[in-house]
């Protein structure tokens, strides 16, 4: 196994966008899936809304409402037609420019995680949270589910010769054959995705590395980051992967060196594409923003967000600057990819105003306190949360969660 250590390195709509630019500019909320098609863009996002772009002129050209809560998954279907999976388990199949989809299944008890098309297009397979795959024949218009993981199923893709891999919070990594498991590999950490490298797996995980797999083990390893990775997508003789941090590093495919390492400022990347020369990042601030696979600089004219983090100097707000990207400390901020932490002591779970939370915690009887909190992040949002849309991620110090519900008592009362 060879290990790389991260070294320093520099309904039918049209929406138009800035004069020049070519950012894709529609969406209320985090961007949180993306699709490519040629030149051809379908994104989700936490406005429950997808937007099926013109990439090109980076116009909106479709926009496709159905699910309740976030849409988490999407992917083109070989006729022409869109696919879409959301936070509240249901699939749909569109057709082109259709505003109302053809075909609809409900039978995750948990958010959809991933899509994929099988190589023959007759197959569209979807990982859910409640670890299961579903299995959905696109002639017969049928779909069947299968147990896959114990726990969430956080990725999966077709390979070329049909098998079908995932990966989940079990700690495998799976290959399944016609709805049978015909391989099964052990994995280090908690995965996060993946994607697939010519004949080999890149697969994301919480403790920030990625590991290339082939089929006799991990073939290569690079550790990105000290916060979970939480997207990744290859094409192009590239891999790129966004951490929760939304620092994205573009990789070379063949020995994963660094090519750009990129600081979209959007916030937290929820998601990724490559299109073609060019790299989309979906961010928190709603702004699909594209760059230059081959020289890494900004294809739009970008935005600026306003401040994320506070910092009185304290090791709290150190802390504090990775939960920045997905939440404010003031009312009148705004809820970004997650609920404003104003007034979030005495505050009961998935009762913040203006937020679209999931049932999961919806149901939930925790109160927030400086304890609960605390305990949030020594077990982790699986554990503690379960049905979050927020990544799987732990402070293993005691000392830093300390610091930081202390920081969270100065800036949120």
């Amino acid at each position: 196994m060879r290990r790389f250590l991260l070294a320093a390195v520099p309904s039918l709509v049209l929406l138009a966008p800035a004069a020049g630019a070519q950012d894709l500019r529609g969406h209320g909320g985090p961007v949180s899936a993306l699709s490519i098609n040629g030149t051809s863009v379908l994104s989700g996002s936490f406005d429950t809304r997808a937007i099926v772009w013109d990439g090109e002129a980076a116009v909106a050209r479709l926009v496709l409402r159905f699910h309740d809560g976030s849409v988490t998954a999407t992917a083109f279907l070989p006729d022409g037609g869109y696919a879409t999976a959301g936070q509240d388990g249901r699939i749909a199949l569109w057709e082109d420019d259709a505003r109302e989809p053809y075909f609809t299944t409900a039978l995750h008890e948990g958010p959809v995680a991933g899509l994929a098309v099988s190589p023959d297009g007759t197959v569209l397979a979807a990982a859910s949270w409640d670890g299961r795959i579903q299995l959905v024949d696109l002639v017969a218009r049928e779909a069947r589910l299968f147990d896959a993981h114990q726990g969430m199923v956080t990725g999966l893709a077709y390979r070329p010769n049909g098998d079908l891999v995932s990966v989940g919070s079990d700690l495998r990594l799976a290959t399944w054959r016609d709805g049978s498991l015909a391989a099964s590999t052990g994995l280090p950490d908690s995965p996060n995705g993946l994607a697939l490298v010519d004949a080999s797996i890149a697969v994301i995980f919480a403790d920030g590395a990625l590991r290339v797999f082939d089929d006799g083990g991990v073939q290569t390893e690079r550790q990105l980051a000290e916060r979970p990775l939480v997207s990744i997508d290859a094409g192009n003789g590239a891999v790129t992967v966004a951490a929760v941090t939304g620092e994205v590093w573009v990789l070379d495919a063949t020995d994963l060196a660094t090519r750009h390492a990129l600081l979209p400022e959007q916030g937290a990347i929820w998601s990724l594409a490559v299109m073609e020369d060019d790299v989309l990042t979906g961010g928190a601030d709603g702004l699909i923003r594209r760059w230059d696979l081959e020289t890494g600089e900004a294809r739009g004219t970008g935005e600026t967000p306003g401040e994320i983090a506070f910092d009185d100097g304290s090791r709290g707000a150190e802390v504090w600057r990775s939960c920045a990207l997905c939440h404010a400390l003031t009312p009148d901020d705004g809820n970004r990819a997650g609920p404003t932490m104003h007034g979030i002591f005495g505050r009961p779970i998935g009762t913040a105003e203006g937020y679209d939370y999931s049932q999961a915690l919806r149901e939930m009887d925790i109160v927030w306190t400086p304890r609960t909190v605390a305990e949030l992040f020594e077990h982790g949002p699986e554990a503690y949360t379960p049905g979050s849309r927020m990544p799987e991620q732990r402070i293993p110090s005691d000392a830093d969660r300390e610091a930081l519900v202390e920081f969270l008592a100065r800036m949120t009362e």
